[in-house]
């Protein structure tokens, strides 16, 4: 394998990273168009990087803060 190889191998890497977390964005409901506009811009201008902030902002948005136990339910939920 050449060094060109190697490197257009890595770019392509990056390039469907980036795609990929700019896909899972576009289809969260967890933000604005206008926020999501802003992530977008940060996943392009630094790559990897950004992509992996945005990544794990919408992570650590998305996930319960809690694990609910079996038969727990919500203050006010009055599942029966």
């Amino acid at each position: 394998m050449s060094h060109t190889e190697l490197i257009l191998g890595i770019a392509s890497a990056i390039v469907a990273y980036q795609l990929w977390v700019s896909a899972q964005l576009f289809r969260s409901s967890l933000y604005e168009s206008s926020h999501k506009g802003l992530q977008l811009v940060l996943i392009w201008l630094i790559p990897v990087v950004g992509a992996a902030v945005v990544q794990a902002m919408m992570w650590s948005d998305g996930r319960s803060p809690y694990k609910p136990e079996k038969g727990y339910t919500e203050p006010g939920d009055h599942a029966s």
